[in-house]
């Protein structure tokens, strides 16, 4: 039992911003745990919508993908000193600026309201550091949902049958008794 992912999981949100370290294990837990609720919710027909759902899966995200990179750095830096010097070693910005990039990444590509997403986010946590990060990646998320959306439709009507332009030229007059519908006879 995950009490996380039920209702709009605000509070592990609000902790990830509150810089509280969860670790990266439970955060993919979290992660794919909401990721099926949502999806049950969704297609079951009952009470909820993407909004919040897509806050927490981004946030969680965007903490899970702080701690692979941090937690990378570290043994890089522990196996090789000598690249120690280097400013990527030094530290990386911190889990709070990881999960409202990753919020507001998840909720620009589903809703593709990419400035909605970064202003949100930014009234959340007042965190002027972050608003240059927020916005690029929120950006290239609705950008790259755009992508895939026509992507995927292309696809979908390349596989499909009987498509939209096929119905449209259809042949009237036919007696298989499909389209009874007289043709346009220029009045």
């Amino acid at each position: 039992f995950i009490p996380q992912v039920l209702f709009f999981g605000y509070e592990t949100l609000n902790g990830l911003f509150l810089n509280n370290n969860i670790p990266t294990e439970y955060l993919f837990v979290l992660l794919v745990a909401k990721l099926m609720t949502t999806a049950i919710s969704a297609s079951s027909g009952l009470v909820g919508g993407t909004f919040a759902p897509s806050l927490f899966l981004g946030g969680v995200l965007g903490a899970g993908f702080h701690n692979i990179i941090s937690e990378s750095l570290q043994t890089i830096s522990g196996a090789y000193p000598e690249l120690s010097t280097y400013p990527i070693f030094q530290g990386i910005s911190g889990l709070p600026a990881f999960a409202m990039v990753g919020a507001a990444s998840v909720l620009a590509a589903l809703f593709r309201a990419p400035l909605t997403a970064s202003l949100l986010l930014f009234e959340c946590t007042r965190n002027y550091d972050v608003i240059l990060p927020l916005m690029a990646s929120a950006g290239v998320a609705s950008l790259t949902g755009d992508i895939v959306e026509k992507w995927l439709d292309e696809e979908q009507r390349e596989n499909d049958p009987v498509s939209w332009g096929d119905l449209a030229t259809r042949i009237y007059g036919t007696d298989d008794g499909v389209c009874d519908v007289p043709p346009d006879r220029g009045t």
